[in-house]
């Protein structure tokens, strides 16, 4: 179930990258002149656009799947490659070439990911048995990071703004997980067993949260400072929930300073790409495109 599991959670990882580079290859093409309700009616009558979407869902579908599978603290950290099949994907699709520093930050977080899997190994933990005061103080801890992260977001400057916005949609995106963890056992209910499960409702609330979030740190302006946040926060805050709250265990030895390198691969990988490679992505995506056809 492990591997499968993981196996699962590269696809949605996949998904979730050929969603963001399909509605990027859309938005090249928008009329910098046009309003916001003009420019979100000329994307949705793009099927670039609307398959972008389509695979966001599939994603998320398939990060469901996963968390059925296996333990949160694995699923969560294996979601990060998403940020370089991005990329590679917006090589490939939108010509933005990428530097041999940004392909080695690429094999650093792929290494670091596997790395970390191997030597953490965690077990246990039952989201389904999780007592109503432990979701109750856990979700209280992370309304009260989450309202620290947005008034930070909304006093600071472009690149503070950028940062603790993108840091408060990652930790969005790992109490989301938990919610999704805990929908597991429910699956086989089926339909009735969903709709009569709170955090059915939970899940529904923070995805809009989540992107209320995520639309702020975008419109901060600045990626380098946005996207490791979004990257990082959310397996970090996945993992300490799955530990503290729904009670997965690990062994204590020298296997956890392999899992240490691997995390310090990912996060250095995180960095390096968020600086080297996404700024020519950025600039491309908002760049007046010139007459041709869509891709």
């Amino acid at each position: 179930m492990l591997v499968t599991g993981v196996l699962v959670a590269v696809a949605a990882a996949a998904s979730n990258a050929v969603g963001s580079v399909l509605m990027r290859s859309a938005s090249r093409h928008h009329d910098p002149a046009a309003g916001r309700r003009q420019a979100l009616v000329a994307l949705l009558r793009r099927p670039a656009w609307s398959a972008g979407i389509a695979a966001h869902v599939l994603g998320f579908v398939l990060q469901g799947v996963a968390l059925g599978l296996t333990l949160l603290t694995v699923v969560q950290p294996v979601l990060v490659v998403e940020l370089p099949f991005t990329l590679v994907l917006s090589a490939l699709v939108l010509r933005t070439p990428m530097s041999r520093r940004a392909w080695v930050a690429v094999a650093a977080m792929a290494g670091g990911v596997a790395v970390f899997l191997v030597c953490l190994v965690p077990e246990g933990g039952d989201p389904a048995g999780t007592t109503a005061t432990a979701w109750l103080v856990g979700t209280a801890v992370v309304l009260v990071l989450l309202a620290v992260l947005v008034l930070l977001g909304r006093t600071g400057r472009a690149r503070q703004r950028a940062l603790w916005f993108g840091i408060a949609t990652g930790v969005t995106y790992g109490y989301n997980a938990a919610l999704l963890a805990a929908l597991g056992p429910v699956w086989a209910q089926g339909w009735s067993g969903l709709l009569t499960a709170w955090p059915t409702y939970g899940v529904l609330v923070g995805g809009t949260v989540s992107f209320v979030v995520l639309q702020q740190a975008l419109q901060a302006g600045d990626l380098l400072w946005a996207q490791p946040g979004i990257t990082l926060a959310n397996p970090l805050v996945a993992i300490v929930w799955g530990f503290v709250v729904f009670g997965e265990r690990v062994a204590v030895d020298v296997w956890l300073l392999g899992a240490a390198a691997g995390a310090a691969a990912i996060v250095a990988g995180t960095i390096v790409l968020s600086r080297v490679a996404l700024p020519a992505v950025a600039e491309d995506v908002d760049a007046p495109s010139g007459p041709g056809p869509e891709r």
